[in-house]
C-alpha cells in the first residue's frame, strides 16, 4: 500500500517515462506532509463533494461490465462521471499552497501546476532552505522537491 504519483501533461495524460512517478511507502508520507506542512506549502481546504448516483437516478449496477443500458441511462452516466471528475480536479483560482486533502488520499485529485507553483513560492522563500535539500541521510525530501518541480513545467500530478 502507498501512494503513486503521476505527473500530468498539459493534456491530462499521464506523462511517460520514470523520471514522472513517484511513489510513497504508506508510512513515509505522513512524514512528508508534515515537513510540507511546516514549510507552509499546505492549506487545509475540505475535500470536495462528489455527486452521489441517485442525483443522476443511477445504481451501481448501472456500472457493472455487461450492463445493457438505454440512451438515457448512457447520458446519465456521461453526466455523472464529468461531475465526479470535476470533483477531483476542482482548485482554488488563486491558491495558497497544495490542499492537504489531495495528497493525503490516493483518490487522483488533480495537484494543478498553480498550487504546486504556490507551495514551492512558500517553501523557497523560507530562510536557509537550501540545508533541506543537502544529500545527507534519506534523500527523499530532496527528490520530492525535484519531482514538484518537475510537475510545475508540466501539467501537474495525480496521487493514486
Amino acid at each position: 500500500m502507498g501512494y503513486d504519483i503521476y505527473i500530468q501533461t498539459p493534456d491530462g495524460k499521464d506523462a511517460d517515462g520514470d523520471e514522472n512517478y513517484f511513489r510513497f511507502a504508506w508510512t513515509a508520507m505522513p512524514r512528508t506532509l508534515d515537513a510540507m506542512n511546516n514549510f507552509g506549502m499546505l492549506v487545509d481546504l475540505p475535500t470536495p463533494t462528489f455527486p452521489k448516483l441517485s442525483e443522476y437516478e443511477l445504481k451501481r449496477e448501472d456500472f457493472l461490465p455487461g450492463t445493457e443500458a438505454d440512451t438515457a441511462i448512457t447520458d446519465r452516466i456521461a453526466a455523472y462521471r464529468t461531475a465526479y471528475l470535476a470533483a477531483k480536479d476542482t482548485s482554488e483560482p488563486d491558491p495558497k499552497g497544495i490542499p492537504a486533502y489531495k495528497l493525503e488520499y490516493n483518490d487522483g485529485f488533480l495537484v494543478t501546476v498553480a498550487e504546486i507553483t504556490a507551495a514551492l513560492a512558500s517553501y523557497e522563500a523560507q530562510a536557509n532552505v537550501d540545508i533541506a535539500e543537502m544529500p545527507v541521510g534519506d534523500l527523499t525530501w530532496p527528490s520530492w522537491m525535484a519531482f514538484l518541480r518537475r510537475a510545475k513545467t508540466l501539467g501537474g500530478l495525480r496521487t493514486y
